[in-house]
C-alpha cells in the first residue's frame, strides 16, 4: 500500500533520490491516494483480477509489495506474483520488512495478525527456481520508531514509564523506518540488485538494543526517571497460551511478539550474524542516538 507507513516512507526516499524516472503506484478502483509528487504515476487495477493486474503492471521493471501484516494473505500475493511474471516484471520485491519469517518464533504468530509471509517467501522461491522472476525481501526487525511510541517495546515516553520484560538484557535487532526505506532504495540501485536477488537481506539500524539500553537513553535525554515495572516473561508465555486456546489472536500476538523479542531462553530477535548493512550501504546508530531522534520529532514533550 503506497499510502502506508512503509509504503509512505519509501516512495519518500525514492522521490528524494530522484535516481528512478518512473515511479507508479498501483491501486484498488476503490482508492482515493492522491501521489505526493506529479513524478509518481497511479494505475487502478482490480486486484482480485489476473488480467488486471496483469495490464497495471506491463512495462514495470520491479514491484515492491507493501502490504500490511495481516493483508499478506497467500491467495492474493500469489495473484500479484503470477500477474508480476505475465506482465514481464523482473523482480518482485516482497513485503516483509519484519524478523526472520522463516524462523521457528516468527511461525508461532497467528496468520489473521501477520499474514502468511513463509508460505509466500516459498512460493517465490518456487518461481525462481523456474526462471520465471527474481525476488528479494528486506528485514529489519521491528521499526524501531515506532515501536518506542506506539508499539509493545514497554515505554510510555509521555508518561515516564517502563514496563521490563524478564532481565531488560535480551539482545535485538531493530530498525528506524527511515534507514528501512534507504535500504530498500539503495537495493533497487543497479549497483546492488545483482548482489541482493533471490535472497533475503537483512539489516540491523541500531546496535545494543535492549530494553535496559533504551530505558538507560531515554533518561538520559529526557533527564528523568522513568517509574519502571518488572514482568516476569513466564507470564507473558502463560498470557500466549492463554490467547491461543481462547483464539484471541490480537492478545496472543502480542504476547508472542513480546517474547519473541524479550524472552532470554527462547527468542528469535538477535539476528547480528545474518545482517549485511554493507551491501545495502545502510549504518547503524547508537541507542541514544535513535532516542534522540524519535524525541526531537515529538517535542513538544
Amino acid at each position: 500500500m503506497a499510502s502506508g507507513r512503509v509504503g509512505s516512507a519509501i516512495i519518500k526516499e525514492l522521490l528524494e533520490n530522484g535516481q528512478f524516472e518512473h515511479l507508479t503506484a498501483v491501486i484498488r478502483h476503490t482508492s482515493s491516494y492522491s501521489p505526493p509528487s506529479p513524478t509518481i504515476s497511479t494505475v487502478k487495477a482490480d486486484f482480485s483480477s489476473h488480467q488486471s493486474l496483469t495490464a497495471a503492471l506491463n512495462g514495470q521493471d520491479a514491484l515492491l509489495s507493501c502490504v500490511p501484516g495481516g493483508a499478506t494473505d497467500l491467495a492474493s500475493q500469489k495473484l500479484l506474483v503470477d500477474a508480476a511474471i505475465a506482465a514481464g516484471v523482473r523482480l518482485f520485491f516482497a513485503s516483509e520488512y519484519s524478523a526472520n519469517v522463516m524462523s521457528a518464533q516468527y511461525a508461532r504468530l497467528p496468520t489473521q495478525s501477520v499474514g502468511d509471509k513463509p508460505r509466500i517467501r516459498r512460493y517465490l522461491e518456487e518461481r525462481a527456481k523456474e526462471g520465471s522472476i527474481a525476488w528479494t525481501a528486506l528485514n529489519g526487525g521491528p521499526f524501531f520508531d515506532l515501536w518506542l511510541t506506539a508499539g509493545p517495546a514497554g515505554f510510555n515516553i509521555v508518561n515516564r514509564t517502563a514496563t521490563i520484560y524478564g532481565t531488560g538484557n535480551n539482545l535485538a535487532c531493530w530498525t528506524p523506518l527511515g534507514i528501512i526505506a534507504r535500504a530498500v532504495h539503495n537495493m533497487l540501485l543497479p549497483a546492488t540488485t545483482p548482489q541482493i536477488v533471490n535472497r533475503a537481506m537483512f539489516i540491523c539500524g541500531v546496535k545494543d538494543v535492549t530494553q535496559n539500553n533504551i530505558l538507560a537513553a531515554l533518561e538520559a535525554e529526557t533527564e528523568s526517571k522513568f517509574r519502571v515495572d518488572h514482568v516476569d516473561i513466564r507470564k507473558i508465555r502463560q498470557d500466549a497460551r492463554e490467547a491461543l486456546n481462547g483464539e484471541d489472536w490480537k492478545a496472543a500476538t502480542r504476547a508472542l511478539t513480546i517474547m519473541g523479542q524479550f524472552d532470554e531462553e527462547d527468542s528469535a530477535a538477535n539476528f547480528w550474524p545474518m545482517v549485511d548493512n554493507a551491501t545495502v550501504g545502510v549504518s547503524p546508530v547508537t541507542v541514544r542516538e535513535a532516542v534522540k531522534a524519535i524525541l526531537q520529532d515529538m517535542k513538544p514533550l
